[in-house]
């Protein structure tokens, strides 16, 4: 019996959301996730039944079978490095890029990994990154962080609601940001 066959139906979109709620403006991903759960709750059974909210604190391994039978992904993390304040970029499987740890991995990374482990067709996929200024254990979301959060949050519903195979802008093509 394979894992794959006996899944049950699952949201076609799917946001996997990155990061650290104890590390300073590294929470943007967590709070984003927090934010879409309740809007998705309020929203009615239909939205409802469109995406699938999940939150980590990195990427690993395992989440490729997330992307199993998803129409499109979107991730979410901050971005120690980035001259705006927030950006969409669109993911492609990295092909011949570097080794997959067991313990994290980039979007990238995580589609080959789909790809190639999986054996499965890897959908459409996005990458909202969100500059922050500060990653220390202990500290809070920047000020500058919640302005981007409450800036990017009506653009981000608006495109959770468009049709699934209606794609997204980016920003750039497959960028090389650093994300905390």
């Amino acid at each position: 019996m394979s894992l794959l066959r006996s899944t049950p139906t699952r949201a076609p979109t799917l946001v996997l959301a990155v990061g650290n709620p104890s590390r300073g403006d590294d929470a943007a991903g967590p709070w984003l996730a927090d934010q879409l759960d309740q809007w998705l709750s309020q929203s009615g059974i239909s939205l409802q039944d469109q995406v699938e909210v999940l939150c980590d604190q990195q990427l690993m391994v395992e989440h490729a079978l997330d992307l199993v039978d998803r129409q499109r992904v979107l991730f979410i993390d901050a971005a120690a490095q980035l001259p705006t304040a927030f950006c969409w970029t669109r993911v492609l499987p990295s092909p011949g890029g570097p080794a997959v740890s067991s313990h994290q991995c980039t979007p990238a990374q995580l589609l080959q990994l789909c790809a190639d482990t999986l054996n499965a067709t890897v959908p459409p996929c996005w990458l909202l990154s969100l500059r922050g200024e500060g990653f220390e254990l202990g500290a809070p979301v920047s000020q500058t962080m919640q302005h981007t959060l409450n800036t990017v949050w009506p653009e981000l519903c608006d495109r959770l609601t468009l049709p699934v195979d209606q794609p997204w802008p980016t920003d750039s093509a497959q960028g090389t940001l650093h994300h905390a």
